[in-house]
Formats: C-alpha cells, structure tokens, sequence
C-alpha cells in the first residue's frame, strides 16, 4: 500500500491551506487595487474643478498618494555631507577588507581592527541618511 489515510489527510490539509492562502493574497491585491482605483477617480474629479487653486490640489494629491509635492523638498545639499558618505565608504569597505584579511589570515588582532574600522564606516554611511530622515520629519516651521 502506497498511501496511508494519514498522508492523504495531510496532503489535503496542505493544498486547502495553500489555496486559502492563494485566495487571501489576490484578495488583498484586488482592495488594493479598488482603492487605488477609487482614489484616481477623486483626484480626477476634483481636478476638473476649474476653481482649485494650487495649495488644494497639492493637499489633495498628498492626501490621496502619501506623497509630499517636489517643491517643497528640501534641496539637495552636497559638500560636507558629500564627503562624510564618500569617507564612509572608504573606511566601511576598508574594514571589511581587515576583517576578511584577518580571518584567512587567522590574525585575531586584524579581524578585531577590521570589526572597529567596518562599524566606523558603516555610521559614516549612514549619517547622512539619518540626518537628511530626521529633517523631513521636521514640523514645517
């Protein structure tokens, strides 16, 4: 006997899980896609509004997309930042450089080195993302 009634039991249990699961998935990609739907249909409507003025369409398109308008971005600032990501780079890729040369080398004190100058340069690279976050979270002022 090739099949046992507690395999095809759980055989079955498997494939009704995968078609609920199947099931759960498009249904969720089909509210998505109502309410993107719906939510170009508002925006449309509300720019044929020949009285909208520029600020109400602006909050519209944020309220409907989640998006904030391209103007008020903050400009890109280069220079000093510039440099602390270039500089963290460098020192994140050199770190990992020490740390792979001192683990075939079995160097315990140039993995260590390599383990220091590698979280150094990580936080280099992330700083300017951090900080370019923490302003767009900033209250309009």
């Amino acid at each position: 006997m090739f099949f046992s009634p507690s395999g095809i039991a759980m055989e079955l249990v498997v494939l009704i899980l995968g078609a609920l699961a199947v099931w759960a998935v498009l249904a969720v990609i089909e509210s998505r896609r109502k309410r993107h739907s719906e939510n170009t249909r508002l925006l449309e409507q509300a720019l044929k509004n020949p009285a909208l003025d520029r600020a109400t369409l602006e909050t519209l398109t944020f309220q409907l997309t989640g998006q904030k308008p391209l103007r008020n971005a903050p400009p890109p600032r280069g220079g000093f930042l510039a440099v602390v990501l270039a500089f963290g780079w460098i020192t994140l890729f050199t770190g990992i450089g020490l740390l792979i040369s001192g683990e075939f080398g079995h160097d315990r004190d140039l993995s260590m080195a390599g383990l220091i100058v590698g979280l150094i340069g990580f936080g280099f690279v992330s700083y300017p993302f951090a900080l370019r976050e923490l302003e767009s979270r900033r209250a309009p002022q």
